[in-house]
């Protein structure tokens, strides 16, 4: 008992939606689809694999003691990840295979939908700088819209695409080296739907999309869920293939005793563990006497802990070992089991040359035409998975689809690609965020973000966005992007946007002054990004600045309005994995700005910024290496030329955006270590770590000197939590000019202007 206390809150919150599915589905009988009853081998075994995510990897240790035993599989079914490892084995995998394979999955990727932060357009890189939560609010015809799962399954049902993919012309299961069915439930009408033909990787997905973590799977008109839910350990429907002596594994997790009860998340577990358990034991009740039942003893291992392949593979062969008594009654002589074997294995894969392509239809034009840009390239060549992957990530990445799937079809005897594209059911959402800063002396600093944005606002793909702030920076700001070209390389900006920052003044550290920003800016970019890598604009700018004093000193600052308007240019580098948490990558930006008296403007000078940040990484280390540097290349101060220094990793020690100059300079190396269970599925990352920095802020070009560089640093502990990561650190510089920070948002954040 004491090892499934251990239960966490996260672990046992993974199947808190299935409780109202599943009392509907008590209450209606199951329906399972109608395949002829196959006419197997006297001698054939049938192996029956129920659900039990991470747990389900035992099944693998079982099937290495059948194939050594020399037990004859003939017929396979499974459930949830009984499905995986059956349906992966029915392909002609055999087990020292399917070790291999699990063992060598990025589990904790395969739960992330979009590429590679790196693959992803820069557009959409941009986002990471608004502190926006990965939450989207859609709206549609009146009605709000939520996701219906935490993980859509993207990545993953292209590992089970690619896995299964020399089976792309068996549309029987009958027809698979094993015969195979997989088990899934109809969320709408609560019926079984059992899976003996069509596409084997969508029937594996549909098996183990576990309701509220996984959204359902659409087949025909049935919306469709964890196999779980129905029957998880399918033994009726190896019974209706004909099979009359079976293999049975159930992996399922066990009641906890009261004791273990503590929280409300574990109660609801508890309540979805026992139903699901009543109905396992009545199907494992119609058990004959020469039918096999083995039940490994996975102690704490839980659902979520894919991390622990090869302990659950190991408790699946000592299970199936203690079973061996049993087990020998079925096994065949070595030449026959040969025989058998040497038609079970997976068959060999070559379609040749992609011949055609066909990209169905999504509900805006714009939207299938971006599919079919980012895959057309495979016609021509000979298929290659990796290539199809990656351009079919390269269309996902475009934040407009709900899931972009493909499959490979014959038409005329010869091998095409059929891409389907399924879009977000809102073509207008909302998402919300927020930055926290406290440096626990009186001073702290927020900022609440709540973004619409507008898919496809006309025929060729505009996107409209707008932004309302409150708190440190309170506006709203809306921009219309407009891509142009085949590929949207193309794309002109025009925005507005008005604004109040308010901000400190500070002599020698020590803040003797507020005063408020009123900002009016409006500019028209057009700009260039062929390449999810790097992008270069030119912006034509213009607006009025307006200051006036919160509170202080009235000699220190008097106020004043100014009005601009002239060029911007600039240029975006990004390769960084991550702004949170940066491990790999390059992030570098240069922008130039030239103002003008035209129109009747007031400003006339010339501003620039640059900044560089580099991440690297060796085992548990991070290393973050960054400069920025500011400078107004005329004597004369201006609002626009503006650069703040001050806060946690910002010249640590002083206060947020306390230091502020025309001119400025800073460096900093961060280095950053990842505590805890790093291959944990659901665990919340944490980090400590530290930094070093020098920097300062000067008002004339003749004033800069590094020789009056400040040197600071500080330690810290951060947490990539589900919100954005939050960081509690200390910093200290060499003024004597301390402070504590509690900081909610990125280690890297966009330059403050």
């Amino acid at each position: 008992m004491g090892t499934q206390r251990r239960r966490t809150w996260r672990d046992a919150g993974n199947r808190w939606a299935m409780i109202i599915a599943l009392g509907g589905m008590l209450a209606i009988p199951c329906a399972a689809s109608a395949a002829p009853p196959a006419q197997p081998d006297p001698d054939c075994v049938g192996v029956v694999l129920g659900g039990g995510g991470a747990r389900g990897i035992a099944h693998i240790g079982v099937l290495k003691v059948l194939e050594r035993e020399r037990i004859p599989v003939c017929a396979v079914s499974g459930t949830s990840m009984g499905a995986i490892v059956g349906g992966l084995y029915a392909t002609g995998y055999d087990a020292a295979e399917l070790e291999k394979i699990v063992g060598a999955i990025d589990w904790a990727g395969m739960f992330v939908d979009d590429p590679p932060r790196p693959d992803l357009p820069m557009e959409r890189k941009d986002e990471d700088f608004r502190h926006l939560l990965d939450l989207e609010i859609g709206y549609k015809d009146g009605r709000l819209g939520f996701p219906v799962g935490l993980v859509r399954g993207q990545k993953l049902m292209l590992l089970l695409r690619r896995l299964t993919l020399s089976t792309w012309r068996a549309e029987d299961f009958d027809a698979l080296p094993i015969p195979f069915r997989a088990v899934s439930a109809d969320i709408v009408t609560g019926r079984k739907v059992v899976f003996a033909d069509g596409d084997l990787a969508l029937a594996i997905r549909a098996s183990m999309s576990v309701p509220g973590a996984f959204a359902p799977v659409k087949v025909g008109d049935q919306l469709l869920v964890d196999g779980g839910m129905a029957a998880n350990v399918p033994v009726d429907e190896m019974r209706a293939m004909g099979v009359s002596r079976m293999v049975v594994v159930d992996v399922g997790s066990k009641l906890l005793g009261a004791e273990g009860l503590t929280n409300p998340a574990v109660i609801l577990d508890q309540m979805i563990t026992a139903l699901m358990t009543e109905k396992t034991e009545r199907s494992l009740a119609t058990l004959d006497v020469g039918d096999v039942l083995i039940r490994p003893e996975l102690g704490d291992i839980t659902s979520g802990q894919f991390n622990r392949t090869a302990e659950a593979v190991a408790v699946g062969e000592r299970a199936a070992e203690a079973m061996l008594p049993q087990l020998r009654r079925y096994a065949v002589s070595a030449e026959r089991y040969a025989a058998l074997r040497a038609g079970q294995h997976r068959r060999d894969f070559d379609p040749g040359l992609v011949a055609f392509l066909d990209v169905e239809p999504g509900h805006t034009p714009s939207a299938t035409r971006h599919v079919a840009w980012a895959t057309e390239g495979l016609v021509g060549k000979p298929f290659d998975v990796d290539k199809v992957e990656h351009a079919v990530g390269r269309a996902y990445g475009d934040g407009r689809f709900e899931q972009i799937g493909y499959r490979l079809v014959e038409r005329d005897g010869q091998a095409g690609l059929e891409v389907i594209p399924t879009q977000k059911p809102w073509t207008a959402f909302g998402r919300i965020g927020l930055q926290l800063d406290d440096n626990f002396n009186g001073r702290n600093n927020y900022l609440l973000s709540a973004e619409l944005t507008f898919n496809d606002a006309n025929r060729i793909g505009g996107k409209w966005r707008n932004l309302l702030q409150l708190g440190r920076v309170t506006g709203l700001r809306s921009e219309f992007v407009q891509p142009f070209g085949e590929a949207g390389a193309f794309y002109i900006k025009p925005s507005l946007e008005i604004r109040g920052d308010s901000l400190p003044l500070s002599v020698d550290g020590q803040q003797v002054a507020e005063y408020r920003l009123v900002r009016r800016p409006l500019d028209i970019e057009a700009g260039y990004s062929p390449s999810p890598h790097w992008r270069i604009g030119l912006a034509a700018i213009g607006g009025r600045d307006r200051a006036r004093r919160i509170v202080g000193d009235p000699g220190q600052f008097v106020g004043g309005a100014e009005s601009f308007a002239g060029l911007r240019v600039n240029a975006t580098w990004d390769t960084l994995d991550s702004v949170s948490f940066p491990t790999t990558g390059l992030r570098a930006t240069a922008e130039l700005v030239s103002l003008h008296p035209w129109g009747g403007t007031t400003l006339d000078g010339e501003v620039m910024r640059m900044s560089l940040d580099w991440a690297y990484s060796r085992d548990r280390y991070h290393l973050l290496l960054g400069t920025r540097l500011a400078s107004a290349l005329q004597e004369d101060g201006f609002f626009q030329a503006q650069t703040f220094l001050g806060g946690f990793l910002n010249l640590s020690g002083f206060g947020e955006r306390s230091l502020v100059g025309n001119q400025a300079a800073l460096a900093r190396a961060v280095l950053y270590r990842r505590v805890g269970d790093t291959t944990r599925i659901f665990a919340m990352p944490m980090f400590v770590g530290g930094s070093l920095e020098a920097g300062n802020v000067w008002d004339r070009r003749d004033d800069v000197d590094f020789g009056s560089l400040v040197v600071g640093g500080s330690l810290f502990t951060g947490f990539d939590t589900p919100l954005g990561p939050i960081f509690l650190g200390y910093g200290r510089n060499q003024t004597g000019a301390d402070s504590w920070y509690l900081s909610f948002g990125s280690l890297l954040r966009q330059e403050p202007k």
